[in-house]
């Protein structure tokens, strides 16, 4: 029998993943939890097989919780449930070591899957997934001028504007934007922000 607790800050959420994780005859829901503060603290409680945690999550992020709990045990088993497909909280996900990345709009026989296969400890993504995590895994990352450069553009400041921002020349501001459509395989200013998007290098607010 697989125990298996959840770790999400929506009621309705936990009650259908309880009555899910009931009806499949080798698991046992062991336990809820709605937050990601203190969830170290209750899966150190309660000591599931498998954790099915939220990413975003309003106390504290899953991948934070994720931390928090691999930190503790380094043999708990946890596996993301999400609406989240950011490239960022994929990839750091798994790399925290989260055992599985699933969206909350899959195939209950996908969830069960997931379930299953961390118990085996196995690491389970859909193919989608699994792109999505191999192109950020891929991915060359932003310096910090660069991430101030990008973040910059975002708000429609020009290239004069940026340089006046963050005291540098406007050939300066150009050259750091040719390594950031370089890094990001982006043509252009908005494609550069779209993308930073995606992968969660800048907020959409």
């Amino acid at each position: 029998m697989i125990r298996v607790a959840v770790v999400d800050d929506h009621v309705v959420v936990r009650m259908g993943l309880r009555h899910l994780i009931a009806s499949c005859p080798d698991l046992e829901f062991c336990g809820e939890f709605g937050g990601g503060k203190g969830a170290v603290d209750f899966v150190s409680s309660v000591q599931p097989d498998v954790t099915l945690m939220d990413v975003r999550m309003p106390d504290m992020s899953g991948v934070e919780a994720l931390r928090e709990i691999i930190t503790a045990n380094s043999k708990a088993r946890v596996v993301m449930l999400t609406t989240s497909d950011t490239e960022e909280d994929v990839y750091q996900s798994i790399e925290e070591g989260a055992l599985g990345y699933i969206m909350k709009e899959s195939p209950v026989e996908d969830i069960i899957s997931a379930v299953r296969s961390a118990m085996a400890g196995e690491v389970f993504m859909s193919d989608d997934v699994r792109r999505i995590y191999e192109t950020r895994k891929s991915a060359k990352g932003l310096s910090p001028r660069e991430s101030e450069v990008l973040l910059c553009v975002s708000r429609g400041q020009n290239n004069r504007q940026i340089g006046e921002c963050l005291g540098i020349s406007e050939n300066s501001v150009k050259m750091h934007l040719k390594r950031i459509f370089f890094k990001l395989g982006a043509t252009d200013r908005t494609e550069a922000v779209d993308i930073a998007v995606r992968r969660g290098f800048l907020s959409r607010s």
